[in-house]
């Protein structure tokens, strides 16, 4: 009953009107946006009567209305009004939202081995592209998605907005309020999470029809670049082909980087600005499984004109060694990683080790980045990308090398089936949105996914036939840049959640900074790992349901602003939040740090405080929640925090 006050308080439930069209009714509706709206879609019975969302200030915030005719439209549009400050001065202008009509794909198969998690059954039509007409014609008894995306100001003021959606059907207008809560705290513009999709950049040039690396593909190209960086995408794969190579008269290389370098000041300026990933030097050959090795250097012999292609001691070697100097002299170095070859597994680990061990003889400051398959690793790897279900397979190994290297994950056309979380076409939104809860809790680095845009002949086409539904593409082209898809909007939102708790941590961390000695017990990451438990209790077992996933990101937004209340004060418990207690007795300490003068009370009874501001005590859950509520109190101000434990008996 909690949680669905607070979802009902939140509007995170259907919404449904009547509208009259040509007198007869027509049905307008807002839904979760992990909802994945099927053309046969109906509204539910419940009516908060609004379009509700929540954002911190430099947030994006988005929401999903349907509309739906038992006879054909015309012309649909929807039209957001601005955002009015419950002060009725400042505002969220028109400029800040975006609608878009949401588009179709046909499936004609299902991902692999997934019915428990898929939301259509092939062949069918799932939501996904949003699309750049302003109007759009609608078929009789067919729903109609429109996705709402609200970007709020770092200056905006924090409170309550409100506006109006107004939906017309062949002139003929319905409206609804939108309501926007604006949090205090502002989500920082620093990425603090690694992430890359991987791109063509032939399949930018063929959808736009330009000329590669002419004038205006670069125009072309520096909007796809935008479009990474509005999505929190901080990574880039630099294809270091776009370094031109030549062999002198005297036998000696020279190298040519004004291409590469355009690409990567491209990506920089858009925002795409933490790290530059240098493409894959080697390859296994005859195919995945095979012996690595490094790809010759082609490059054009001044003496001759013709081209030559150079082993690694006369060709790659002194490459990598003028790529590591010229890095340098940008100031990219630390910005630098670099493929050895993809997904080594256990069958071809051994030549792949010697093929790093050449590249790290070569540039020794560059790290090396790799997707992999198998886990032998150590000293030839500073970047390890292991698939999602092999980290969780293999997760105690992995996890001894922590102190030696970096930990990211992968997805790609694997994982499939009922239990991992990916982001195919008919998956639930929540199975994308979750993604990046699962970084903050395996305190996994850094995220990485083939596919941003390998579609084929037709992007909106059938998907291809070889792979998961949506595995190969998450954005599509548009008539002068990328579309946006569902997929991606929905990651955004992932992505912003792990700051969320990242910000969380940061701010628990100054406090304990500001308290010195006394505070020195308390985890910082401690309590953002208990919320993040609630949607990630573990791999096998990551949640699908929406309601929690908001309910969850709405305490941590509340957890931020109150640690800026008074009293200050710090509070963590042991075993963390969640633990399964066992009767004989209850073992649960409470400790914590408050300012000088804070009276502490737990379940309602006072503890001692001394005077540095530590305090510490035993208690027992209460309650079939088993909950343990603590309480400062100093100057007419009360802070009250409270945290649930599992009691079992037998």
């Amino acid at each position: 009953m909690r949680l669905a006050r607070l979802l009902a308080t939140l509007g995170f439930v259907w919404t449904f009107w009547s509208s009259s069209l040509n007198g007869v009714a027509a049905e307008l509706w807002v839904e979760d946006i992990h909802t994945k709206v099927l053309r046969d879609a109906r509204p539910s019975d419940h009516a908060p009567r609004e379009c509700h969302l929540e954002a911190a200030r430099n947030e994006y915030e988005s929401a999903q209305l349907v509309v739906k005719s038992p006879t054909p439209v015309k012309e649909v549009t929807v039209k957001v009004s601005e955002l009015l400050h419950e002060n009725e001065k400042d505002r969220i202008s028109e400029d800040h939202i975006r609608v878009r009509f949401i588009g179709y794909i046909h499936l004609d198969k299902n991902t692999p081995d997934s019915e428990l998690v898929r939301v259509a059954t092939a062949p069918c039509d799932v939501p996904d592209p949003l699309l750049e007409d302003s109007t759009i014609a609608l078929a009789a008894d067919q729903a109609q998605p429109v996705w709402i995306t609200v970007f709020v100001p770092k200056d905006a003021k924090p409170g309550t907005y409100r506006g109006t959606v107004t939906v017309s059907l062949d002139g003929e207008e319905t409206k609804l309020p939108i309501t926007l809560k604006v949090f205090s705290f502002v989500l920082p513009a620093e990425r603090h999470l690694f992430v890359t999709n991987w791109f063509n950049l032939g399949n930018i040039a063929r959808a736009h029809r330009v000329e590669l690396y002419s004038d205006a593909f670069w125009l072309i190209l520096e909007r796809y670049a935008r479009n990474m960086a509005e999505h929190r995408q901080n990574v880039v794969l630099t294809p270091w082909s776009l370094i031109e190579s030549a062999r002198q008269q005297d036998g000696s290389l020279s190298f040519d980087y004004s291409r590469f370098d355009r690409f990567v000041e491209t990506f920089l300026r858009a925002g795409v600005s933490d790290g530059i990933e240098i493409s894959h030097l080697g390859y296994p050959e005859g195919g995945w499984g095979g012996r690595v090795v490094l790809s010759k250097l082609r490059a054009k012999d001044v003496k001759t004109g013709s081209s030559v292609t150079l082993g690694y001691s006369e060709g790659l070697k002194p490459f990598l060694e003028n790529l590591e100097h010229h890095l340098e002299e940008k100031g990219w170095l630390s910005k630098a990683m670099i493929h050895v070859s993809d997904e080594p597994a256990i069958m071809n680990v051994d030549s792949w080790r010697e093929a790093s061990a050449l590249v790290r003889q070569a540039a020794p400051r560059i790290r090396r980045i790799d997707a992999i398959e198998t886990t032998d690793f150590e000293g030839c790897l500073e970047i390890w990308v292991p698939k999602l279900s092999q980290y969780d397979a293999w997760r105690e190994t992995f996890e001894k090398h922590r102190n030696s290297a970096e930990l990211w994950y992968y997805i790609c056309c694997h994982p499939f089936g009922n239990v991992y979380p990916n982001r195919f076409l008919d998956f639930p939104g929540t199975s994308v949105r979750v993604l990046h809860w699962i970084n903050y809790r395996y305190d996994l680095k850094g995220y990485l996914h083939w596919g941003w845009n390998f579609w084929g002949e037709n992007p909106f086409g059938v998907p291809r036939e070889n792979l998961p539904p949506g595995d190969t593409h998450i954005v599509y082209p548009g008539r002068d840049g990328p579309l946006d898809s569902v997929r991606w909007e929905i990651q955004r939102e992932s992505l912003e959640d792990f700051e969320y708790l990242y910000l969380l941590q940061n701010k628990i961390e100054q406090i304990r900074k500001h308290f010195g000695a006394a505070a020195q017990a308390i985890d910082p990451r401690q309590r953002p790992l208990e919320l993040a438990r609630r949607v990630v209790p573990d791999l096998v077992s990551v949640t699908r349901e929406s309601s929690l996933i908001w309910q969850t990101r709405h305490l941590i937004a509340e957890e931020i602003e109150a640690l800026d209340r008074p009293p200050v004060g710090l509070l963590m418990t042991q075993p963390s939040e969640g633990t399964i207690l066992i009767h004989g007795p209850i073992n649960l300490e409470i400790r914590g740090v408050v300012e000088t003068g804070t009276e502490v009370l737990v379940n309602g009874n006072p503890v001692s405080v001394r005077p540095d501001g530590w305090f510490g005590c035993r208690a027992v859950p209460r309650g079939e929640n088993g909950e343990v509520r603590v309480e400062f109190r100093k100057d007419h101000h009360t802070k009250t925090m409270t945290r649930y434990f599992t009691i079992r008996r037998s």
